[in-house]
């Protein structure tokens, strides 16, 4: 039998005519056909019939499924009697049956099966290839071994060929020099030689665009062509070519168009800043949500930080962003990541879905296929960029310069004079904290496989991750197991479990800074064996704070139990029961030399410090469905889904901590000897939703979305407890119509437009509430009042327009995407200050409006794709602009500058954009006394900046005093926009070749436009008395004098003119690129590979990742703002946090 698979055009059912008419009609319908589809690989029925005519088998087979049969009446004997059983079988099983030893084969074109009588041969010519062919045989499978059904193998060059059985077995007979051709739909074509081989076993790849036609949207999946609104989907081949160690939220850096990934922390377990087309939020998270397998996921540390208790040192931990559920889940158990954008994909998400959604969906094993193996092992090592700082001599010349410019008296400044002050050391902080094992170990393993009823996958992954300094390091182990099993046709039962444990031991937040500001001139010990300090320093050195122990130990449970029935054709109820639970532990302990030990800049001892905490938090959903689908005229097709979900929240923390410890081994809580103290609550919250989703198209070219949802949260009052989001969206193939359809240029236009409305709901749970707590004081208890609630409070809501245009040319070898949007968020809530008599700082309102604006463009273009060689790349790039429309009267002042901002270089101002940095503008150097004297004449009290002001200062420009007018002198009135933290444009993009079994990759991420504080550089290049000796960077040799008149300010201890100020000075541009990961991979050819008959594939790989970034910034990481959930205080502030590193990594991947 012969059985071959094409392109889909229907026909009617039994004609008389010749065999060449019959393929001529093949022929024209696949020519006019333009996409493949499955059908022919998905049909299964169930027939049991005894001695039926093979006519009304054919009919019963047209009857059960879309197929129509093709065939000669003078040739095909349809009189014949057959008999078969068939449970839920394969149509091409059911004719390999039925047609056995009849002399009849058949052809199979999508919904067209072709019947005709097999070619013979008289005996002679049967003879004589019988002399120079013979069988081959083997097994097709994909990429992860497992078998593949239904394959086309063909002799190319010829009509003749086979499929593949169930089990993906073929054989056929050729000559020994023959090229057997072989095709699946959604696989790449595969030629390969026979040469001589009796066994010859293929393994095929999955096409790109077929991988991206199908895509995970919210409750459902749907084929890319018909998306009506903006979803992004990331190539999972440039995520999964990162280091092995990276975090998922990092490796989704420069792949989505809209999506900006910012790492400002390097440490292993941090997390980044993901902000989706802009900030929305004043007060609130501005992370997306993530749903992992069905399950919501906060970004949120699940490390138990707490607040300001004790030494603060929770507030510490969690601006830098360790350890989160999304950290802690494996990236090589991920199988496709979608990122819904606009209203009307994430709108069915509802109140916490302004942010965007990320949805990440683990990988599962495959129906009829045998258990297949694969082992993957690497080894990394990592390098961290350093800054340039003074060395021991210079640390000398340049302080005692300083100090002799100076007129202050105080023991610091004598001690300099006389030179007692200064060590005999030279040391280089950076080369005493290098830990010597940097080495990274990854190992992940996975078995996966199915029966005809049942799919399951298991994972194990341990990783072991050695960073650059001491005391930082992270272990995390992980487990998935996905089951999904039909216990009957109509009823499947499933679950999907994904387990984490993690240890990490982080350092100090202020590690990184302190290696490059600790005296070089002191040795790391003294004589006596002792840490060395410094009596005017407030900091211990790195070595010292490198024995402080931050150890977090955090467990994730991710848990999902479904059961679904098929109630009818096409309409199925699923019932999902999900656990989401987090716990954590965080124990540090600071010993007595260290500062949050106690250390003491006079004394040089302290007593040690110790805090224990704990966390527990439990989220659990119940959701249930219905979803319909139906086709009717092949014209109308309806999707559908209606849904509740209830989410129920419950939160504990408890802190312990202590001072007064006799050595660092007793290190408990309990053994502290002088001051404890502790911290206990709880918190719970509900979530109720009702939801749905319309989807229509007609004949795949005009095609509509509705979506509507509505949740009741109950961290709002009863009046504001319940919101409906609702969302349309609408599009149109211009490629499907007559005047475009078969067009060999343009073979894709789509445009599409939605509009729709989204929430947020991240609060806590009681933020309407007045709050009150006890309290000891004189030795009675009482009650206070801790929080002034606010019951008028209500949703944020963001209202979002959406137009998109997608195309495709040359048979889409360039493809993409053009987008614009707009978002608009109202009754953002922020906390203002209320009246001083209620003795609140402040009190939660919904006190303003935002609008984001944003252009995006995706690009794909396979520059060369041929046999052995192929080229691509993928460009995407966005435009991003936010305002802060207005703000209520009561919030702001005089000037629209929102009231409650620290101002840490960060401001809110009515009109402007979010994440402007604020400060002074630096008008360059005093050059001479005569510029200062005729300032200081014109102002109004004699000064213009400060009466010290001399040569060399900064000149800052006088723009505004009270009245609204330059005032002649410098106030805090003259504070300007001196730079913006968003950067005008940012993207990323990547490029593969392949030739033959090798492979090259490369994804850059960039950004341009955006500004950054070197927070850092301030302090570090002026000499103020705060941390009187301290170390500063190289540029303070450049100071200015008269001699050498340069930009930078004078060398002058006590910096009488705070040229150190937040000023524009010290503000950069860090546009960058940055070269994210360069892999490289070679896979073990095939021919070598059959001689090991349990291996199915090996390959070798190095990856090198954060390899280099070329910028115009001159600290250590132009991504380095700080992690703080929104981006008002301290916007664009780089503080000199622990920076990105370099990883190299090797590794090897084996499938068996």
């Amino acid at each position: 039998m012969k059985k071959k698979q094409s392109w889909y055009r229907e026909k009617h059912a039994l004609f008389g005519g010749s065999v060449r008419k019959i393929w001529t009609v093949l022929l024209i319908s696949s020519f006019l056909s333009l996409h493949a589809n499955s059908y022919p690989q998905k049909a299964r029925i169930t027939l049991d019939v005894h001695d039926m005519s093979l006519e009304n088998i054919l009919k019963e087979i047209e009857s059960k499924t879309e197929f129509k049969f093709i065939y000669n009446v003078g040739k095909i004997d349809t009189g014949r009697k057959v008999s078969i059983k068939a449970d839920n079988r394969p149509v091409s099983y059911i004719l390999d049956q039925i047609l056995e030893g009849t002399g009849i084969g058949y052809v199979l074109r999508d919904k067209l099966i072709l019947l005709r009588p097999e070619e013979t041969g008289n005996a002679e010519n049967r003879d004589r290839n019988s002399e120079v062919q013979g069988q081959v045989r083997g097994t097709v499978t994909d990429e992860q071994g497992i078998p593949l059904p239904g394959v086309t193998v063909l002799i190319q060059g010829s009509t003749r060929g086979t499929t593949t059985d169930i089990d993906g077995n073929y054989s056929i007979n050729v000559s020994a020099e023959a090229t057997l051709q072989f095709s699946y739909i959604g696989f790449e074509t595969l030629e390969e030689e026979v040469a001589n081989r009796t066994v010859v076993d293929i393994r095929m790849e999955t096409s790109v665009e077929e991988i991206e036609e199908v895509v995970i949207i919210g409750y459902g999946e749907v084929k890319k062509e018909n998306i009506t609104g903006s979803v992004g989907v990331v190539d999972m081949e440039s995520f999964h070519n990162q280091a092995p160690a990276i975090n998922v939220d990092q490796g989704l850096q420069g792949l989505v168009a809209g999506v900006n990934v910012s790492s400002p922390n390097g440490q292993p377990g941090s997390a980044s800043k993901i902000r989706i087309r802009g900030t929305t939020s004043l007060f609130g998270s501005n992370q997306p949500l993530f749903v992992i397998d069905g399950i919501p996921v906060v970004a949120e540390s699940n490390i138990p930080i707490g607040g300001s208790e004790g030494q603060s040192l929770g507030q510490e931990l969690d601006n830098q962003g360790l350890s989160t559920p999304v950290g802690n889940i494996n990236p090589n158990d991920i199988e496709s990541i979608s990122v819904l954008k606009d209203a009307s994909a994430a709108a069915i998400y509802g109140s916490r879905a302004a942010n965007g959604v990320i949805i990440i969906n683990t990988k599962q094993g495959s129906r009829n296929s045998d258990v297949n193996f694969e082992f993957d092992l690497s080894s990394s090592i990592q390098e961290l960029p350093g800054l340039d700082v003074f060395n021991a001599t210079q640390f000398k010349e340049a302080w005692t310069t300083a100090v002799e410019n100076s007129s202050r008296t105080d023991a610091f400044a004598n001690a300099v004079r006389d030179g007692s002050y200064f060590g005999d050391a030279d040391t280089n902080w950076e080369d005493i904290m290098d830990p010597g094992n940097r080495i990274t170990t990854t190992a992940n393993f996975s078995a996966r496989g199915g029966t005809s009823a049942t799919r399951y996958s298991a994972s194990l992954s341990a990783l072991d991750e050695k960073a650059g300094f001491k005391g930082s390091e992270r272990k995390r182990y992980t487990i998935n197991l996905n089951l999904n099993t039909n216990a009957t046709r109509t009823w499947n039962f499933g679950t999907r479990i994904q387990a984490t444990y993690a240890e990490q031991f982080a350092t100090d937040a202020g590690l990184y800074d302190r290696i490059f500001r600790f005296r070089p001139d002191l040795p790391v010990r003294d004589e006596d064996g002792n840490y060395t300090f410094s009596p005017y320093y407030n900091l211990e050195s790195p070595a010292a704070l490198s024995e402080a122990n931050n150890a977090n130990n955090t467990f994730l449970f991710l848990g999902t139990f479904f059961t679904g029935l098929e109630l009818m054709e096409g309409l199925k109820a699923e019932t999902r029961l999900s656990v989401n639970y987090n716990s954590g532990i965080q124990k540090s302990f600071y010993p007595a030399f260290t500062f949050r030990g106690g250390w003491s800049r006079l004394q040089g001892t302290g007593e040690g410090y110790a805090q224990d905490s704990r966390s527990q938090s439990a989220v659990t959903q119940w959701q249930t469905t219905l979803t319909y689908f139906r086709q009717w005229d092949e014209l109308h097709h309806v999707d559908a889904v209606l849904g509740t979900t209830f989410e129920n929240v419950n939160k504990s923390y408890n802190k312990a901590f202590g001072e007064g410890f006799s050595n660092g081994i007793l290190d408990n809580v309990s053994s502290a000897t002088l001051g404890n103290g502790g911290l206990s609550t709880s918190e719970g919250s509900g979530l109720a939703s009702y939801f749905g989703r319309l989807y229509y198209d007609y004949d795949s070219r005009y095609l509509a979305t509705l979506v509507g949802r509505v949740d009741g949260s109950s961290k709002f009052a009863k009046e504001n407890k319940y919101a409906f989001f609702p969302a349309v969206a609408v599009a149109w193939r211009a490629s499907e119509e007559e005047f475009l359809r078969g067009n060999k240029t343009l073979n894709n236009l789509k445009f599409k437009a939605s509009i729709g409305k989204t929430g947020q709901q991240d609060l806590g749970a009681y933020q309407w509430r007045t709050l009150y707590e006890t309290y000891q004081y004189g030795g009675e208890s009482a009650v206070i009042l801790t929080q002034l609630g606010n019951d008028r409070l209500k949703w944020e809501t963001t209202d979002q327009l959406d137009f998109g245009l997608e195309f495709g040319l040359f048979d889409n070898r360039i493809s993409g995407e053009f987008g614009y949007y707009r978002k608009d968020t109202y009754d953002a809530i922020f906390p203002v200050i209320p009246p001083v008599s209620t003795g609140i700082v402040t009190v939660l309102a919904n006190a303003g409006e935002t609008r984001n604006t944003g252009l995006e463009l995706l690009l794909h273009a396979d520059l060369i794709r041929s046999k052995d060689f192929s080229w691509n790349i993928r460009v995407n790039a966005t435009r991003n602009k936010n305002v802060l429309v207005s703000v209520g009267d009561d919030y702001k002042d005089e000037n629209g500058i929102v009231s409650g901002i620290p101002n840490n270089g960060g401001q809110l101002k009515e009109g402007s954009a979010i994440g402007l940095i604020y400060g002074y503008e630096a008008e360059g150097i005093f050059q001479d006394q005569a510029a200062i004297d005729a300032l200081n004449a014109a102002a109004p009290d004699g000064v213009y900046q400060h009466a010290e002001t001399a040569p060399g200062d900064l000149r800052f420009k006088d723009i505004t005093g009270p009245d609204g007018v330059p005032d002649g002198k410098i106030t805090v009135l003259d504070q300007t926009i001196i730079g913006d933290a968003q950067p005008d444009v940012f993207g990323g993009f990547a490029s593969t070749f392949r030739y033959k079994q090798l492979s090259l990759s490369a994804q850059f991420s960039y950004s341009i436009g955006n500004d950054l504080f070197w927070y850092a550089q301030a302090q570090d290049v002026n000499f103020f008395n705060t941390f009187s000796g301290e170390n500063k960077l190289v540029d303070a040799l450049n100071g200015w004098t008269p001699e050498n008149p340069t930009r930078q300010p004078r060398a002058i201890y006590g910096d009488p003119n705070n040229n150190r100020r937040i000023s524009s000075h010290y503000v950069h541009d860090a546009s960058y690129l940055r070269l994210n990961t360069l892999n490289l991979r070679y896979d073990m050819p095939k021919r070598i590979l059959q001689k090991l008959d349990f291996i199915d594939g090996i390959a070798v790989y190095g990856v090198a990742q954060n390899l280099f970034t070329i910028t115009g910034y001159p600290g250590a990481n132009p991504q380095g703002g700080t992690l703080f959930n929104n981006d008002i205080s301290g916007a664009g502030r780089d503080t000199n946090r622990y920076p990105i590193p370099s990883i190299y990594s090797l590794g090897i991947n084996i499938k068996f």
